[in-house]
């Protein structure tokens, strides 16, 4: 276990300065109710971690098993910091609005030499917190631009609301929660299993907090009348070379890759002593690296006649350049592994050409950095499965454009909004809502692969081209959404009706069935309330509900109708039922017409009833029917009530994209709406065309077998980033 991890306060999470002016009236109620609210959703969060960590940890080797148990003793050691550290964290995400944030002392003043461990530990809570953040945004971007544009207006336009002030954005919050976090006397293993479960138990109802605020604003004359918030474009931003140079003298961004370097250092492996006997004839394929100014290959030193001849980062670049329109640097495992071989080939043709001497090439430390780190992200792209074969192969292919612009900008690792980066996720975004079904043909599918052809055959150093790309997509994508949003609001009003229908109905019968069971009683009065009765309490419920004076009214008739025809014992009860009988039928036919039920029937049945009620005042005997008991559901759920599959599947919001079946057969759909919690899942295709349904439970029975998945859409590059420093943090715990 490290020990614990102290770092300065964060940047903005101060208490409002003294002097500031104080915050507009509208926005301190947006910062109590949020505050209340998520102090109790962490709250909850605490009181049932040590039952949702021990659940989590099941599945777990006894080694990660431990983490586990010591996140839960540490949460219970540590819930009053926990808890203060949060509600001060939110107070000053509010107070700080319009406050520029500038690095702590302690980030400015880091360079690549005075790296630690403890870096590298919140290089990876922040990739963390960037794929957290990205998840909860999901179905409340629309949201979140309205609200900023709210905040705006609160502030007469002087301040500007982004994603990295606006403070209920889901990575601001979570922040809050990490700076506690990085507290915590754990491991860096363990603070992401807390990270984990805050994101399950907090961060899922960060939509609502968003819903909340607007509403809250919306109530005190903020923007009331506004329904969506207007579209700003993406400022331009200037094409490679000044900017990106200027980005590598940052100690910030530079910083970043540092940090990454240090764990790549694991892939060349401890340097290897050469032995003095003569060796054997050394490969000379493939590309040494230099580590201190020596030439080393598989982490060992090169002793060889032949000179080492640095690869600058100018020839590196021409070369890219030249395999890059040629078609090399396939999407395929073998030869992306090849790489470097190519690049070793093109360097000897070009020594060949100028006639130089036989020599040893080597790349400098940090490019080979960059190669080995652009490899891994694209191994991961390849084995991602929310892409489809097709677009893989597709995508795959930016692997030297790639490699380009990480060489050509040293920020670009530590850049969330590097254009290349943001048209990588784009295209992973439309490629999981690609369905194979539709074939290559498709329009999605042909935009997918003019974009990266377009790439393959112009890129070189100017970061212009994925703008005016990304532009493109998002303006196709805008239409799409537009439309995608008025098919599903379409099937939702009408899934919601359907439901709506069939649980009054449900209720309607079981309200019969419960008063009917076990009773003997004439025949005409049963196919009274069953054919006619049950449908004015179907209609009542449907139009009125069930708090309804209309409701209770009609229930007390068929009360009244059940008794009346009872055997009495006693003159009292007879003579009762003598004075109700009457007016029973009077309100019957006239409950039947008001739902406008068949005339001919209507008639019939009061008849039926008129006869009954005539004999029983007669003395006489109706023909009478026992009504059997209704039997109970006791069909078992295959799966119980806090299983994790099951929460998550009720709580899928719409939008959500799903891979429902296996190999060819399999198809793409997204959720269109969910009806009480997961009563009815509706899922449709791009098209808008409805596919499939499940209920909650068939939906997890379904996730659990493989025969559904959900596709992650967006954020393919953070994602793979997350996925490589996890990968090379378990080497370095080997």
């Amino acid at each position: 276990m490290t020990n614990v991890t102290h770092i300065g306060t964060a940047p903005g999470r101060r208490a409002r300065a003294a002097g500031a002016e104080p915050l507009p009236r509208p926005l301190e109620q947006v910062r109590e109710c949020t505050r209340e609210r998520a102090l109790a959703l962490l709250a909850g969060m605490l009181d049932g971690a040590d039952d949702m960590l021990f659940n989590m940890a099941e599945t777990e080797t006894d080694r990660e098993r431990d983490r586990y148990f010591d996140a839960m003793r540490e949460l219970r050691l540590q819930r009053r910091a926990l808890e203060t550290g949060f509600h001060d964290g939110i107070v000053a995400l509010f107070n700080e609005i319009g406050r520029e944030r500038k690095p702590s002392p302690e980030a400015s003043s880091a360079g690549i030499e005075s790296l630690t461990l403890v870096q590298n530990d919140e290089l990876e809570i922040s990739v963390a917190l960037d794929n957290l953040a990205r998840r909860a945004r999901n179905g409340c971007e629309e949201a979140l631009a309205l609200l900023c544009h709210r905040l705006e207006y609160l502030f007469e336009g002087k301040v500007a609301i982004s994603e990295k002030n606006n403070p209920l954005e889901p990575r601001q919050l979570a922040a809050c929660f990490a700076d506690c976090v990085l507290r915590l006397s754990l491991d860096i293993r363990a603070r992401l299993i807390v990270l984990k479960l805050f994101e399950r138990v907090v961060m899922d109802e960060a939509p609502a907090l968003v819903e909340q605020a607007n509403r809250t604003l919306a109530q005190a004359g903020v923007l009331s009348e506004l329904a969506s918030a207007p579209v700003a474009r993406r400022p331009a931003r200037r094409s490679g070379g000044t900017e990106s140079r200027q980005a590598g003298d940052s100690q910030t961004s530079g910083a970043d890759l540092g940090q990454l370097g240090e764990l790549l250092a694991l892939l060349r492996g401890p340097a290897k002593a050469v032995p003095e006997a003569t060796p054997e004839p050394f490969d000379l394929s493939g590309l040494a690296t230099l580590l201190d100014g020596v030439a080393h290959r598989d982490g060992a030193p090169i002793t060889l006649d032949q000179p080492v001849q640095a690869v600058s980062r100018d020839d590196l670049m021409q070369v890219l350049s030249r395999l890059q329109r040629d078609g090399q640097g396939q999407p395929g495992r073998e030869e992306r592994q090849g790489l470097r071989e190519s690049l070793a080939r093109e360097l000897d043709q070009q020594r060949d050409q100028q006639q130089g001497a036989p020599v040893v090439h080597a790349l400098e430390q940090a490019d080979d950095d960059l190669i080995n780190l652009v490899a891994m992200l694209f191994d991961f792209i390849l084995d991602d499965e929310s892409l489809p074969a097709d677009v893989k192969a597709l995508i795959g292919r930016l692997q030297i454009p790639l490699l380009k612009v990480a060489i050509n900008d040293n920020g670009f690792f530590g850049d969330d909004g590097h254009p290349a980066r943001a048209l990588l996720n784009t295209l992973a975004r439309a490629g999981a809502q690609w369905d194979p079904q539709q074939g290559t043909g498709d329009e999605l599918y042909q935009r997918i692969r003019r974009a990266v052809y377009t790439v393959i055959d112009h890129y070189d150093e100017d970061d212009g081209l994925f703008a005016q790309l990304q532009t493109e997509f998002d303006e196709y994508f805008s239409e799409q959404d537009t439309r995608a949003r008025r098919l599903a609001q379409r099937l939702r009003e009408s899934e919601e009706g359907r439901a709506r229908a069939e649980q009054a109905m449900t209720r309607a019968r079981a309200h019969l069935d419960q008063r009917l069971a076990g009773r003997a009683l004439p025949e005409a009065l049963i196919r009274l309330l069953r054919q006619g009765w049950q449908q004015v309490l179907y209609l009542t419920l449907l139009r009125e509900g069930e708090d309804s004076e209309a409701w209770r009214r009609q229930s007390k008739i068929a009360d009244a109708l059940i008794w009346c025809l009872l055997p009495h014992a006693t003159e009292a009860d007879q003579h009762k039922a003598r004075q109700m009988a009457p007016k029973l039928r009077v309100a019957v036919a006239q409950g039947l017409a008001a739902i406008q039920h068949d005339e001919v029937e209507s008639q019939a049945l009061v008849r039926g009833l008129a006869l009954a009620q005539e004999a029983m005042l007669r003395g006489q005997e109706p023909r009478r029917v026992k009504v059997k008991t209704a039997p109970e559901d006791v069909t078992a759920s295959p799966l119980p009530e806090d299983d994790a599959l099951l929460a998550r599947a009720r709580a899928l919001r719409p939008g959500q994209w799903v891979e429902i079946g296996m190999g060819d057969e399999a198809r793409r759909a997204r959720l269109a709406a969910n009806i009480r919690e997961g009563a009815k899942l509706v899922f449709i295709n791009r098209r808008g065309i409805k596919v499939e349904e499940f209920d909650a439970t068939a939906l997890a029975v379904a996730m659990r077998e493989g025969t559904v998945k959900l596709i992650d859409e967006g954020a393919l590059f953070d994602r793979a980033l997350e996925a490589v420093i996890g990968d090379l943090r378990r080497r370095q715990g080997h």
